[in-house]
């Protein structure tokens, strides 16, 4: 139990900090209603179990043995997060040069999209997760391990990310933090889109390094 604890631990640091998903959360829970944004967060979460049973499958090893495979995915994920992030950059600007107005009870919400696979491509658009599953996961993937610890862990961290994030959007979902989205919208578009891109070339430049 208390390795479980430990991992369960380490994995709660790790979610809140800076990256794509907790940044794409952040976004839409200002911005958007709560039922579009759990729909994403039903997505990232998805996009963990993946990667979680990756890692317990031992795809790591494979990623050890053809690095090519890890540099497909980093070019790739590095197109969506790119593609995102000037989807939100140019939206910003455009909002920002027309100047719009909204009233006190508006909220900015976009369009109609399929919001979990957008929450599911993000999260899967990082293949770093993988390395980070398989340190994290490092003590329950020894031979010593037992099976029964890595079902659990296939289970309990999905669900803690779906829990952790959705209270994560009930905090930036207030009243307060949509009037903030709704006067500085704009703005947060164009950082959001900005940090993207910056989240793009990070990954291109890993997989560079690599070759």
């Amino acid at each position: 139990m208390s390795l479980l604890f430990t991992i369960c631990s380490l994995h709660f640091v790790a979610q809140l900090s800076p990256g794509p998903d907790v940044l794409l959360i952040a976004k839409s829970a200002a911005s958007n209603t709560c039922r579009n944004t759990l729909q994403i967060i039903a997505g990232i979460s998805s996009g963990i179990v993946v990667w979680v049973v990756l890692t317990l499958l031992g795809f790591t090893v494979l990623v050890q043995q053809f690095p090519w495979i890890q540099q497909v995915l980093m070019l790739i994920g590095g197109l969506f997060l790119a593609k995102m992030g000037w989807g939100m950059l140019s939206g910003g600007w455009y909002s920002w040069q027309q100047r719009k107005q909204f009233d006190d009870t508006q909220v900015q919400i976009p369009a109609a999209k399929n919001y979990f696979l957008l929450g599911l491509f993000t999260n899967l658009s990082n293949p770093k997760t993988l390395i980070y599953f398989s340190s994290v996961f490092a003590l329950a993937l020894s031979s010593s391990a037992s099976a029964s610890l890595k079902a659990q862990l296939a289970v309990i961290i999905p669900i803690q990310t779906f829990v952790t994030f959705t209270l994560f959007m009930l905090l930036l979902s207030t009243p307060k933090m949509k009037k903030l989205y709704q006067r500085s919208g704009s703005y947060i578009d164009m950082v959001s889109g900005g940090l993207f891109l910056l989240f793009a070339v990070w990954l291109w430049l890993d997989a560079l390094r690599m070759f």
